[in-house]
């Protein structure tokens, strides 16, 4: 089960980037990921702010989600360069929450 739910997501991380309908998929991704950091973090709401902010990672890493313009005519699509691998961005978040000396690295 997911650190947070959507409710959470929204009235309390104030999240807005993931629609409802979305954010199971991501919660459930975001927390497996936490798992695979830390034997444990200080308190569930902690948690749960990780599990939101690391699902807005992976949900905004989505090639889709990554567009920055997009032309009709002569059809164009301009794709955002990244200059982190989602992977050290997932880390960057996490570590905003955990205490970095907790995380196991497998």
């Amino acid at each position: 089960m997911a650190y947070a739910d959507y409710t959470f997501y929204t009235t309390v991380f104030y999240g807005s980037k993931i629609p409802e309908n979305e954010y199971p998929y991501f919660s459930e991704r975001a927390t497996e990921y936490i798992d695979s950091l830390t034997f444990a973090a200080s308190d569930d709401t902690q948690l749960s702010k990780v599990c939101c902010a690391c699902a807005e990672v992976m949900y905004s890493a989505q090639p889709d989600k990554q567009v920055t313009s997009e032309k009709v005519g002569d059809y164009s699509v301009s794709y955002a360069a990244t200059q982190t691998t989602v992977a050290e961005e997932l880390i960057q978040t996490a570590s905003r929450y955990l205490d970095i000396q907790s995380v196991r690295w497998v």
